[in-house]
């Protein structure tokens, strides 16, 4: 005979733990992205003080230039 008590407790923990898996998996996924995106985000403010340098040293050398004019 089967026990249906047992069966129903049974699907019952499944289901407790495909929900915490399910909601471990996300703050995985969130945490991973995050730190993806900040590291991005330092890599795009690196770049980008390195352009305003670069152009900084263009304009001196434009300058110089036209001062030897």
């Amino acid at each position: 005979m089967i026990s249906y008590k047992y069966l129903f407790n049974m699907k019952k923990n499944i289901l407790f733990y495909l929900l915490l898996f399910s909601l471990l998996v996300n703050v995985f996924q969130y945490v991973n992205s995050k730190k993806i995106i900040d590291k991005y985000e330092q890599d795009i403010y690196k770049f980008k003080r390195k352009i305003e340098k670069f152009e900084n040293n263009k304009e001196k050398m434009i300058n110089s230039q036209n001062l030897d004019k």
